[in-house]
């Protein structure tokens, strides 16, 4: 049987592959090839070409983080969340995406860290591709105090992930046990998915 773990850690790794096409694909004039995709994935036992880039063959990142498929009406829906992570527009949709979470089995632990530790103020938001963070704040609340971002290195989130996220000790991405990463430099848990249609690095203090 699949544990949810495995399933997790199954996602993950799609949603890492399809990035990775997306970036290769980018630069395919410049004679990049699609083997460094094709070899990071086979370190979790997936033949990169049993991925034929159909919706129903591969988990998109949005797939990742609700745990299910979503419709063309909840995408357009999505759509509409603004990618500025200082606005209003961004945080509500962040929220609104880990509560969806929350009624997941394989994601629902993982959500319910992530908005204690967006209560607490210590969820942090980073857009690599933007090079920007942000400590992530409940725009719902009574009180609600708007943070501002900070600039941080630009990035690609295929390079970014190889630095920033924990490995085992066969190469392989290490998962918490609520399917959570590590974040090498400060220990804190941490995700990554898309809120929107644009993708972001969440990471916390773990138990918070």
């Amino acid at each position: 049987m699949v544990s949810a773990l495995d399933s997790t850690r199954l996602w993950s790794m799609q949603t890492t592959l399809r990035i990775m096409k997306d970036e290769e694909a980018k630069t395919s004039q410049q004679g990049r090839s699609d083997g460094a995709a094709s070899s990071i994935l086979a370190q979790y036992g997936i033949d990169a070409s049993e991925d034929d880039g159909s919706d129903t063959s591969t988990y998109t990142l949005a797939d990742y983080l609700t745990g299910t498929k979503t419709s063309d009406s909840e995408e357009t829906s999505e759509k509409t969340v603004s990618d500025d992570i200082e606005s209003v527009s961004f945080m509500k949709g962040l929220k609104a995406k880990l509560e969806e979470m929350k009624g997941t089995p394989s994601t629902k632990a993982q959500a319910e860290a992530m908005l204690a530790a967006l209560d607490a103020g210590t969820l942090t938001v980073t857009d690599a591709q933007k090079g920007q963070a942000i400590t992530a704040w409940d725009a719902e609340a009574k009180d609600a105090t708007a943070n501002t971002a900070a600039t941080t290195d630009i990035s690609e989130w295929s390079s970014y992930l190889r630095d920033h996220l924990s490995r085992e000790s066969g190469g392989k991405y290490a998962l918490n046990a609520d399917g959570s990463y590590t974040d090498k430099a400060t220990g804190h848990s941490a995700s990554f998915g898309m809120i929107g249609d644009h993708y972001y690095y969440l990471s916390w203090p773990t138990g918070s």
